[in-house]
């Protein structure tokens, strides 16, 4: 599974950060406005097609896996209790596209090229750097659990078998990535301190990544859509 930025050349890979984010976001709106059930389902679809258009077929997978168990309990509950089998492909389509839109962010978005938008955009440097750490929170932490679980096999830890075998294995693998993770926060805390970023000065950005005309016209457009869907739908 990807949870994590993945080096590509996609059209989504080298757009401009707010332009995934303006996406992520407009799709979080249609697959509620969206009239239901086709439009949520027409909206997981189209996102689908997008992931393997950028040659991110993990992502799709990823998406799937996430959301497997929120259709199994739709159908549980709507499908074979509630006997509204619409209502579950309903808010199943709607998890899908909402877990494929920001897994597909997370996937095309270098978080340095998001700090130097933002910073570029005027945002304080401890916001930006507050977003960025928290999209890596999740592939920084796997990548430690990787390498914690092959340095305990390799001092021979078992953490594979019976379920009590692997209940015996959780604590040698969580203590150090706890106190890995704990040791990491000091460690940036000093760097940033001695960097000054809680410095109230205005930073520049060395390399912000490149804003087209194209690309505004693009979030202007997905704005209006959203908007769009919206009164249309009160209106209706």
């Amino acid at each position: 599974m990807i949870v994590g930025y993945v080096a590509g050349k996609s059209p989504l890979h080298q757009a401009h950060p707010f332009t995934a984010l303006a996406l992520a976001a407009t799709v979080v709106v249609l697959a509620f406005a969206l009239p239901a059930p086709q439009g949520p389902a027409a909206l997981a679809v189209a996102l689908a097609a997008l992931a393997l258009l950028a040659r991110l077929p993990r992502v799709l997978l990823t998406a799937l896996g996430f959301s497997l168990p929120f259709w199994f309990f739709l159908g549980v509950i709507h499908g074979l209790i509630g006997e509204t089998p619409l209502r579950a492909l309903t808010v199943g389509a709607q998890i899908t596209a909402m877990l494929t839109a920001f897994l597909l962010v997370l996937a095309t978005v270098h978080p340095a090229r998001l700090v130097d938008a933002l910073l570029q955009r005027g945002v304080p440097f401890s916001l930006a750097y507050l977003l960025s750490a928290t999209l890596q929170a999740v592939p920084r932490l796997r990548r430690q659990a990787a390498d914690i679980v092959e340095a305990q096999r390799c001092r021979g830890l078992r953490v594979r078998g019976s379920v009590w075998r692997r209940t015996r294995a959780v604590v040698p693998l969580a203590i150090p990535l706890v106190l890995g993770a704990l040791g990491e926060v000091d460690e940036r805390a000093m760097a940033l301190d001695a960097r000054g970023a809680a410095a109230p000065a205005h930073r520049t950005a060395l390399e912000p990544p490149p804003d087209s005309t194209a690309q505004r016209v693009v979030r202007w457009l997905l704005a209006a859509a959203a908007v769009g869907v919206i009164v249309w739908r009160v209106l209706a």
